[in-house]
């Protein structure tokens, strides 16, 4: 059975795989036919990148989410369970970091303030998911235009910043720092929670 941090650093492996997939047909790199074809692929891997954040916190939260849902293994909705992780620890997101500079015989990370997918936007881009990989009701009247907020580019860019570099915060007060690379092995590193 898998380590919930081999869970965890897999699922942050096939984020970076969909984000390259998504890259590569908005830059035309894979032809996949019409406009409305490859908006549709490109937004399937939207949901899932995000499913993947949810379920990778989820991991990272396993031990004390399961005292709480005894049926946690059944849960998939990514809005659902990060409003139950969020009542369970206030800080389960992401936290954003810049790569690691070293003084004096020390690591340091420093903060990013922005640009990086928000959790409010974490729903705004669940929900324009929604929308475009649904067929919508050709008797829904108003503007058929699905509003996303950022172009793919600028989706891909906002999902890469928050996860590059990142601290997941356990409930405990450990840490695991994250990095994902553009290429090779996921590095998970596991740390103890201040005295």
């Amino acid at each position: 059975m898998q380590t919930d941090i081999q869970i965890y650093t897999n699922s942050m492996a096939r984020i970076r795989e969909r984000i390259d997939f998504i890259a590569d047909m908005n830059t035309n790199k894979i032809e996949v036919g019409s406009t409305a074809f490859k908006a549709e692929l490109m937004f399937v891997q939207f949901r899932k990148i995000l499913e993947e954040i949810a379920f990778s916190t989820l991991a990272a939260n396993r031990d004390e989410y399961e005292k709480l849902h005894a049926n946690f293994a059944v849960h998939w909705k990514a809005k659902a369970i990060l409003k139950e992780l969020r009542a369970l620890n206030p800080d389960f997101y992401p936290v954003p970091h810049k790569p690691p500079v070293k003084t004096g015989g020390k690591t340091f990370f420093g903060s990013v303030q922005d640009g990086f997918m928000t959790p409010d936007e974490f729903v705004t881009l669940y929900q324009a998911s929604s929308e475009v990989i649904h067929t919508r009701n050709p008797y829904k009247g108003g503007d058929p235009t699905i509003r996303a907020k950022y172009t793919v580019a600028e989706w891909i860019k906002r999902i890469q910043k928050l996860l590059t570099w990142h601290r997941a915060q356990l409930i405990n007060g450990s840490v695991w720092v994250v990095n994902i690379p553009p290429t090779g092995h996921v590095n998970v590193w596991a740390g103890a929670p201040n005295p």
